[in-house]
């Protein structure tokens, strides 16, 4: 069995192993690496809310980031630990892969069609989300169109504080999409895309959510 250790000292972390399945005897010095200080920003402690059942290693940083799927057409907030570095794709990716098993079992679901991708994830100086996709999300129609467009809206906003909205583009080009009741729009005076808000989605949002 391999244990980590963390010791910090001043501006350097030390971590011991004890390896003797690999030839060391439990007299013999462990060996000492040193790490820079900045490869665990958390001081290479585990979170205090760290679910064990979420089949991550135990010493490997995570960070928590809210992802949104759907029951009985409404909108549910689902807590993902997230290895770290956390790049702004990295949720809308994990959304993409859809409900585990066991989220599943429970009723969960996405409308998010097989095959949609993430191409870039942006963010303006005014805090917009810009989410540029594939085609295949564009393809959708109807409701389906509108719950897969508040799960991309609700955890674009959770990728920077304070997010303002949420863009989408395709090719480039800023697309239109409806709200809840599915109404789009109107493009702003100065003929730009108005981006998507929470408010364009209130109800389908529970309150409800699921760590």
């Amino acid at each position: 069995m391999r244990k980590l250790k963390f010791f910090t000292l001043s501006a350097a972390v030390f971590i011991v192993f004890s390896l003797p399945a690999c030839g060391l005897s439990s007299n013999e010095t462990p060996s000492v690496l040193e790490v820079p200080e900045d490869v665990f920003p958390d001081g290479g402690q585990v979170p205090q809310d760290f679910n064990p059942d979420d089949s991550l290693d135990l010493d490997v940083g995570t960070t928590v980031h809210p992802v949104y799927f759907l029951l009985d057409s409404q909108i549910i907030e689902v807590k993902r630990r997230l290895l770290s570095p956390v790049f702004l794709e990295a949720p809308l990716n994990n959304l993409l892969i859809g409900p585990s098993p066991i989220e599943a079992a429970t009723g969960l679901e996405s409308a998010i069609p097989e095959g949609t991708e993430i191409v870039n994830v942006q963010v303006s100086r005014n805090n917009i989300v810009t989410i540029h996709l594939n085609a295949n999300f564009f393809a959708l129609e109807g409701a389906q169109r509108i719950r897969a467009t508040a799960q991309l809206v609700f955890t674009g906003l959770g990728l920077v504080t304070d997010a303002q909205g949420v863009l989408f583009l395709l090719d480039g080009i800023a697309q239109q999409l409806p709200d809840s009741r599915g109404i789009i729009a109107e493009k702003a005076s100065d003929g730009f895309v108005q981006p998507l808000t929470e408010d364009d989605f209130a109800p389908l949002r529970e309150q409800s959510k699921i760590s």
